[in-house]
């Protein structure tokens, strides 16, 4: 298989499609520049056969599920192949993105990009970007408390409903299994925002140690 680490000029990585409160509040994908300062996002290109790219959108949710198909343009950094020019691609954006303020991403979930970028050889500046990233702390006992009753409410359900989709087979989930991951993390959100986060603390963000250091968000 073909892989070339590459950056896309004009996006920037960001974490905005809504997971887990308390537990993985924010996974991680891609959008244009707006005004922030943060480098052009590097990854690895791969090249892949139909059947191929096929099976890794459905590891992702499949059409119509928290990612949106865009098509970008990068350019090679570190060539592991002959390719030398602009190369056209597929990436993933969050459809339907969390703002005002973007949930933060896990430790462990951050730890993963992080390991990534170290095996791949990505730029020491980027790597440095990544590891001043801020994630995503229970900061009190209240929160405390409060992650481990929303996981007891919620987790049971959203295990089943990705198990209930691993067993969907080649073609995906089927449209009622879509709809109702979408009516659950709707309700499982509302119910953050609107009870746990105002008595228990929010289970994205952790703004009572938010502070701003070299141009990075620090938690």
């Amino acid at each position: 298989m073909k892989t070339i680490q590459a950056i896309a000029p004009g996006y920037v990585l960001c974490f905005d499609l809504p997971g887990i409160p308390y537990q993985e509040p924010a996974f991680s994908s891609i959008r244009r520049r707006q005004s922030e300062t943060d480098p052009d996002v590097i990854g690895i290109a791969y090249l892949l056969t139909r059947s191929e790219y096929e099976r890794l959108l459905l590891t992702e949710g499949g059409r119509g599920g928290g990612y949106l198909e865009i098509d970008i343009e990068v350019k090679p950094l570190l060539d592991l192949t002959d390719e030398k020019s602009t190369i056209s691609c597929i990436s993933l954006s969050t459809r339907v993105p969390r703002e005002h303020p973007h949930p933060l991403p896990s430790a462990r979930y951050l730890s993963l990009i992080q390991t990534g970028a170290a095996e791949h050889q990505f730029p020491a500046r980027y790597q440095n970007y990544l590891d001043h990233l801020a994630i995503y702390t229970v900061t009190s006992w209240k929160t405390e408390v409060g992650r481990i009753l929303f996981l007891l409410i919620w987790l049971p359900v959203v295990v089943f409903l990705y198990a209930t989709a691993a067993q969907s087979g080649k073609d995906g989930s089927p449209d009622w299994l879509k709809r109702l991951k979408i009516w659950t993390f709707l309700a499982m959100w509302k119910m953050h925002d609107d009870v746990f986060s105002p008595i228990f603390g929010p289970g994205d963000t952790c703004p009572e140690k938010q502070d701003t250091v070299e141009g990075y968000l620090k938690c």
